[in-house]
């Protein structure tokens, strides 16, 4: 028997999920089975797993699904070091790449060929454990060590920026720098030589480069133009990467050749060295451009204040309309294959992945010319896809009235009213149409649209709860009328503009309106409206007492 261990099963179907937790526990191992990517999240963040055992795919009806691949991904970020084996009944192109972006080596199991003795050989080789039954050797690649200064760094899955390339031969100082960097959450590698730095620049993409230009060679207080070769190459080869320089050697001389020959964003003196003057000096070179997105009514780009009209590839809007959709609902990322599905819907899959990414290095370069497509600061390709990263540059109208509308919430139930109207009031007026109005005929828009045009009539509604609190009835009156327009079905509105009229003291208009609720209900669903409607009904017809108080 096995010591108790507690391994995360994340897998929506209930008969695997079965197979794989009945065999651990026969192990001696604690499953903690879960089936979405919500119930996982909410596991991760309670509990501390010894291994994570995941199907990419969770639901079996949404080929483009891929919550799994995101589960992995967290599992790396926020629980580094813990082992993680694959089960999955298929590996499509799209998920084997990402598996092998997030996790290289990582154990694959699939179900066609599932042999119970090889999973729980696996499982004792990744607890640690000495196989407690022989014959099938485990055939999967073994997981790849590290030395010691790898495993602190970042894990390659994570999207984290700025991306610093460190070249310091020093370990001191790598120590030092890569402390600093990692305090902040960069995402950060180091090279102690030229060559070294050569081929993380082949492997990953890097914003800034933060360069010892005295590096030594084979450990020797020996002066060397290696870090000088090594400038020079980043300039004539990467001319788009940021250089900070961090010396402790060099000369005056140095120092004023560097600063007028070279675009080097900061040079800093080891001795005068700071967390802080480091952090500045990448943010500084990393200035991302502000951009303002516009998608209630006509869908329109700013960057840095200067509007964004001519597009590259027809595509490359479509695309960034696509990803802001899904950021709407639940900011999961668009898979690549479920882009090529929206935008070319009859093309053969070879040749829609030919196409599509020159469509998102197009729809990125348009939004920064400057910087390299693969370095985006806005579309990030993630384990999951393609998504738009919404972050302190991004002004995003739908955010931004979302915002508001939240932040009225918790104001009114605060009962600081005036304060709840302004931030209604302001969102109120951010609202110039509906979302993404120009695409009212694609599909993959409809959803996100009458979402948002909820969260409007929900805005209204409390707009008009606000008013009446302060005894506004007609203003209140007028926002209930606002969002019947944008949904005429809202039965709770109704008996708003029936308690207001009568609180303001139009009994006949109060009446009105529900003769006109009841006709509207009557002809298009042949029942009447619900029973507090109805009472409402008879209370106002009454002449009784109401309580003239949002309701």
């Amino acid at each position: 028997m096995t010591q108790q261990s507690n391994i995360l099963v994340v897998e929506d179907r209930a008969d695997w999920q079965d197979i794989v937790c009945s065999t651990l526990v026969s192990e001696g191992y604690q499953a903690r089975p879960v089936a979405s990517y919500e119930e996982a999240m909410s596991a991760i963040q309670e509990n501390k797993f010894d291994v994570a055992i995941i199907d990419p795919v969770l639901d079996m009806d949404n080929r483009f699904n891929r919550d799994g691949l995101g589960v992995l991904q967290k599992i790396s970020e926020t629980q580094p070091g813990t082992p993680i084996v694959v089960i999955t009944g298929s590996l499509t192109h799209d998920i084997k790449a990402s598996l092998e972006h997030i996790y290289p080596g990582i154990p694959v199991l699939f179900k066609e060929s599932w042999n119970p003795t090889e999973f729980v050989n696996l499982m004792h080789k990744l607890m640690g454990e000495q196989s407690d039954t022989g014959g099938v050797q485990n055939k999967l690649t073994d997981m790849p060590t590290k030395n010691p200064l790898e495993l602190i760094a970042p894990s390659d899955g994570i999207i984290n920026y700025p991306r610093v390339l460190l070249v310091e031969n020093n370990e001191s100082w790598q120590d030092i720098v890569a402390g600093v960097l990692s305090e902040v959450g960069y995402f950060w590698r180091v090279a102690r030589n030229a060559p070294e730095a050569l081929q993380e620049l082949e492997k990953e993409s890097f914003q800034v480069v933060v360069l010892d230009l005295k590096l030594q060679q084979n450990n020797l207080p020996l002066r060397s133009n290696e870090g000088w070769l090594l400038l020079d190459h980043f300039v004539e080869t990467y001319p788009k990467i940021k250089i900070i320089v961090l010396s402790g050697r060099a000369t005056p001389n140095d120092v004023a050749y560097l600063l007028t020959h070279y675009p080097v964003v900061r040079f800093i003196e080891k001795q005068h060295f700071t967390a802080q003057t480091l952090q500045e000096a990448i943010v500084q070179a990393t200035q991302v451009a502000e951009l303002r997105i516009q998608t209630f009514g006509q869908f329109r780009l700013w960057r840095n204040g200067q509007p964004l009209e001519v597009w590259e590839m027809p595509e490359a809007e479509s695309v960034i309309k696509l990803l802001l959709a899904r950021r709407v609902r639940d900011g999961r990322a668009v898979a690549a294959d479920e882009l090529m599905a929206r935008l070319w819907p009859n093309v053969d899959e070879t040749i829609g992945r030919k196409k599509l990414l020159p469509v998102i290095n197009s729809a990125r370069h348009t939004m920064e010319p400057d910087v390299e497509p693969k370095d985006s600061n806005f579309i990030l390709r993630s384990a999951n896809g393609y998504l738009f990263d919404i972050h302190d540059r991004v002004k995003w109208d739908v955010m931004i009235f979302r915002d508001h509308l939240q932040t009225g919430k918790n104001l009114a139930r605060e009962e600081r009213w005036a304060e709840a109207i302004a931030e209604f009031e302001t969102g109120h007026a951010m609202y110039r149409g509906d979302f993404l109005m120009a695409d009212r005929n694609v599909d993959w828009a409809n959803d996100m649209r009458r979402e948002i045009a909820s969260d409007f009539c929900n805005l209204m509604v409390e707009l008009a709860d606000a008013y009446a609190a302060l005894g506004q009835y007609s203003k209140a009156i007028q926002a209930c009328e606002t969002s019947l327009r944008k949904d005429p079905l809202l039965e709770k509105v109704y008996r708003r503009l029936m308690h207001f009229h009568y609180c303001q003291g139009d009994k006949a208009q109060a009446l009105k309106v529900y003769r006109n609720c009841i006709k509207l209900f009557e002809e298009l669903f042949g029942e009447s409206p619900t029973p507090a409607t109805r009472q409402l009904y008879r209370a106002i017809s009454n002449d009784d007492p109401i309580d003239c108080h949002p309701k």
